[in-house]
């Protein structure tokens, strides 16, 4: 069975009370902690798969300098990737001076702005690091974030898509948590991205205040190059509307962000009876 079907095998209500009535109620709250990083991990390892997936497919774009006898084709590839990659709503490229020289998009159609982007983070951080992660922000009632792949070589100029991250909402609001636990994911900044319940997303939610938050970003600031994406969880912390949960958390690098999974402890107690 895989990795991904014995996680999702125990998040079901049925699969929960028949492993863990024959613990005793600490051995039980370790093993629903478990499963709760388990889940963490799978939904942070999706994510990620997700955001590399994209970024190799920008790369062969990035492939071709900028010449008269280059337009056409990168005109192609730009098109080429709207259709191989869904996610990707517009799709713009920066020449090394960071004007933008060509661009397409799903609504508008290709579009030649020749706007100046040399200062903005999407092509002086791309050139930089290679690659840039926009912040999030909502359009039309839906999560989109700036990625940006620079050329191999400098006169290659940088791509840049804007994303639809409506399946990290799907990730995160598909997932069976026990009978009322729950998943959500928040950016660097603590900002709830991805929740079942979208309006707390819609509202700009700051998740900072939630004791299980703080111990992860401290655990995430202090552990930048860390291998593993899981850090010394605090084990229980509150809800935002102040029940107790267990709460388990995983890290989505390189973004920053973090995926938590979390069960009321009512619910677990029950389980240890």
């Amino acid at each position: 069975m895989r990795r991904r079907e014995f996680i999702a095998g125990l998040g079901t209500a049925a699969a929960w009370p028949l492993g863990a009535r024959a613990q005793q109620p600490d051995r039980v709250r370790s093993l629903l902690l478990q499963i709760l990083r388990l889940q963490a991990e799978g939904a942070a390892g999706e994510i990620r798969l997700f955001i590399r997936g994209i970024e190799s497919q920008m790369g062969w774009t990035t492939l071709l300098g900028w010449s008269a006898s280059t337009i056409e084709q990168r005109r192609f590839d730009g098109l080429r990737l709207l259709r191989q990659v869904p996610a990707i709503a517009d799709f713009a490229q920066l020449d090394a001076s960071g004007k933008e020289q060509l661009g397409v998009s799903r609504l508008t159609g290709d579009h030649r702005e020749h706007n100046d982007y040399s200062q903005d983070p999407k092509f002086s951080e791309a050139k930089a690091k290679k690659v840039y992660y926009g912040p999030v922000y909502f359009q039309r009632q839906l999560p989109y974030m700036t990625l940006s792949v620079a050329g191999t070589r400098p006169e290659y100029g940088v791509s840049v898509a804007e994303v639809n991250l409506l399946l990290v909402w799907n990730v995160v609001s598909q997932m069976k948590v026990g009978e009322r636990g729950q998943a959500y994911v928040i950016d660097a900044g603590g900002r709830l991205i991805a929740h079942p319940h979208a309006s707390l997303v819609l509202s700009n939610t700051d998740m900072t205040q939630l004791a299980q938050v703080q111990a992860a970003r401290a655990w995430a600031t202090s552990c930048v190059g860390c291998r593993s994406g899981v850090g010394t969880e605090l084990q229980q912390g509150q809800d935002l509307e102040g029940h107790k949960v267990l709460s388990a958390y995983a890290q989505v690098s390189p973004l920053g962000w973090l995926v938590f999974v979390e069960l009321p402890i009512e619910e677990a107690d029950a389980l240890a009876q």
